[in-house]
């Protein structure tokens, strides 16, 4: 058999599962969201998805699996997408934490134009995931910002277990969105006062863009319900 025939086998076997994918998800936007996080954030966002009853094959969930920083990361959602460019955006989730690349990460979402109009957005926390899950908790403007190379990121999961919300967590929990659905409302309210905070603060540390991919979440959900 000549390399030619097995190209063009290989090319239909490719298109055949295409349409089968096509097939399989429901008539409404389709979005890949890339995290840095191999658990904690794919399982609160698994939860959502769920909660929202948004087809899997319509929000498709993934960590990054290569410990990559946010530079890294951000070109391997684009890789990602160049390979199956039926997303109408692709978000990447990572934290700022003391990463040397996160600018840099930054830059490459802001110069980066996807082909078939499809959106790259940024979905960031300062300094890291499990602030949104504070916020779930309590309203703060406090900053968190750790000595020498320890992690900034400690200090949130510290003020967890203090205050007793969350005493056992530990970054990977699984049901985590289950623990925290029903103080979802909480968290939303207090981003948004937190976002009025920092149209004068001078700073972005804490922060996070969460509800950003929620609010397009919930978007998807009303669509698909008319």
């Amino acid at each position: 058999m000549g390399t030619d025939d097995l190209f063009h086998k290989r090319k239909a076997r490719q298109a055949k599962a295409h349409r089968r994918k096509i097939a399989s998800r429901a008539p409404y936007e389709r979005v890949l969201i890339i995290c840095e996080g191999e658990k904690t954030e794919p399982n609160y966002l698994k939860g959502i998805r769920k909660a929202f009853m948004l087809h899997p094959a319509n929000v498709v969930i993934a960590d990054k699996k290569h410990g990559l920083d946010p530079k890294g990361l951000v070109c391997y959602a684009i890789e990602e997408y160049k390979k199956d460019p039926d997303f109408n955006r692709v978000y990447c989730v990572f934290d700022k934490d003391k990463h040397t690349s996160y600018d840099a990460a930054l830059d490459q979402v802001g110069a980066t134009r996807l082909k078939g109009g499809a959106k790259l957005l940024a979905i960031t926390s300062v300094p890291c995931f499990e602030f949104w899950i504070l916020l779930h908790f309590t309203y703060t403007t406090r900053s968190f910002c750790a000595a020498g190379e320890d992690s900034n990121c400690a200090l949130v999961v510290a003020e967890l277990k203090r205050n007793g919300w969350l005493p056992d967590y530990e970054k990977g929990v699984k049901d985590l969105f289950d623990l925290l659905e029903d103080k979802l409302d909480t968290a939303m309210k207090s981003a948004t006062r937190l976002k009025a905070f920092h149209m004068t603060s001078g700073t972005d540390n804490p922060s996070t863009k969460v509800p950003d991919l929620i609010d397009y979440l919930e978007e998807m959900k009303a669509k698909k319900s008319t």
